[in-house]
């Protein structure tokens, strides 16, 4: 059994302390630019895993019918020393002066990537016998998109990944073009003025950004590494090789949670195109059984009455009869294979796995497969623990495919 290799770096500036080899001007050795012996001085990662007592990440969203989430971090570092304490002064400490908000923060495992942030918050818990901690409070590119706005503009007609890929871009936003994953995107949207004809006025940049990732609809998040992520809505019909079993042929599960109700029913849609016509989809059976459970998405941006009504009525099909769900699955990765673990740390969000459960060992197992809606880290010396929040995959029909290719079991895709 093989728990994963954990690896903290926390971006200081040990210049600021005078630690450090960097580029000295008129030294005979460090003074020689471009030598890669002595940068320039200003942040770099630290590798703190030393001083790690826990460490808890969680990235993702509630379910299927939510936008994503700005990822979370909380690092809780051994601070007996004062090592983490912006008081300690320069002789106890080269990280004190530089501890402050907006440092970047990276947790590997097994050498990848699992979260990239920057520090919001340096919680300083002192006691009176000595056992002092540092809480590193983290938050990934979502929470510097949220408070950022994008000026009133005309855009023009574009498909999704294009319009996503333009709002980075603009000057306002600035979003580095080597730390991003933007697929093209299959629905197509209107030109429009960004921010009102009217009145004009500034836009919350990731507040639009989700706007067109429901008009996809697609998957906008903060991807581990880092990388702003957008993928259009086929790439989140291709079920992954991992599945969660209890039958010993997939990956054990030590928790799962169940649900079967009204919790994701939506039975009546309507999609509200900008400036222009409402498509309506519902299932009058579902209304008559369980009353009228409304979505709508008002000021869609896509291009055409084709387009709205085949996502209302794709909607209505995937949300609208009540399906016994499975939402979340639990894994003590200490109890794991490393290749079990290998094929957990690997997956995204979005991904689309299979769940299979036989509960209590009686009767017939349930089969389902799910998307990947929100990963959760819980560390601690002794322990590691994964959940994955779930919910019911968006895949739709797909000729020949052993999983998708039944008309009567499956949704045509549009």
């Amino acid at each position: 059994m093989a728990a994963p290799t954990i690896t903290v770096e926390i971006a200081f500036d040990l210049s600021a302390a005078g630690q450090g080899d960097f580029l000295t001007l008129d030294d005979p050795i460090k003074g020689e630019l471009g030598n890669s012996s002595y940068p320039l001085a200003g942040d770099t990662l630290q590798d703190v895993t030393e001083y790690v007592r826990s460490i808890g990440i969680r990235r993702g969203r509630s379910n299927s019918l939510e936008r994503f989430q700005a990822g979370a971090c909380e690092v809780s570092l051994d601070n007996r020393s004062r090592l983490f304490d912006p008081t300690a002064g320069t002789a106890i400490s080269p990280y004190g002066v530089s501890l402050k908000p907006r440092k970047e923060i990276v947790v590997s495992m097994n050498g990848s990537r699992e979260f990239v942030g920057q520090v919001e918050d340096w919680d300083l818990a002192y006691t009176v016998s000595g056992d002092s901690t540092t809480v590193a409070k983290a938050a990934d590119g979502f929470a510097l998109l949220s408070q950022q706005t994008i000026s009133p503009h005309l855009a023009t007609a574009q498909t999704t990944g294009e319009r996503v890929a333009a709002v980075l871009d603009r000057a306002e936003v600035g979003w580095p073009g080597a730390r991003r994953s933007i697929d093209t995107g299959l629905a197509d949207l209107v030109g429009e003025y960004v921010g009102g004809t009217t009145s004009p006025a500034p836009v919350n940049a990731l507040t639009y950004l989700q706007s067109v990732e429901r008009d996809e609809p697609g998957a906008l998040f903060i991807a581990k590494d880092g990388f702003l992520t957008f993928r259009q809505r086929t790439d989140l019909q291709q079920v992954t090789s991992v599945s969660f079993t209890d039958d010993g042929t997939g990956v054990p599960f030590t928790s799962i949670s169940v649900e079967y109700g009204t919790e994701q029913l939506r039975n009546s849609v309507e999609i509200a195109r900008l400036n222009a016509g409402t498509a309506v989809a519902s299932d009058t059976e579902s209304r008559a059984d369980y009353g009228v459970i409304a979505y709508e998405q008002r000021d869609s941006l896509l291009d055409s009455d084709v387009q709205a009504q085949a996502l209302a009525d794709w909607l209505v099909n995937l949300y609208g009869q009540p399906q016994l769900r499975i939402n979340e699955v639990g894994f003590a990765l200490t109890s794991l294979t490393s290749s079990q673990v290998d094929q957990l740390l690997g997956l995204e969000l979005g991904d689309a796995v299979q769940v299979v459960f036989t509960p209590n060992g009686v009767g017939d197992p349930i089969s389902r497969y799910v998307a990947i809606d929100s990963i959760e880290h819980n560390i601690s010396p002794s322990d590691h623990r994964m959940v994955f929040g779930l919910s019911q995959t968006i895949g739709a029909f797909i000729l020949d495919s052993p999983i998708f290719g039944e008309l009567d079991d499956d949704i045509l895709g549009f």
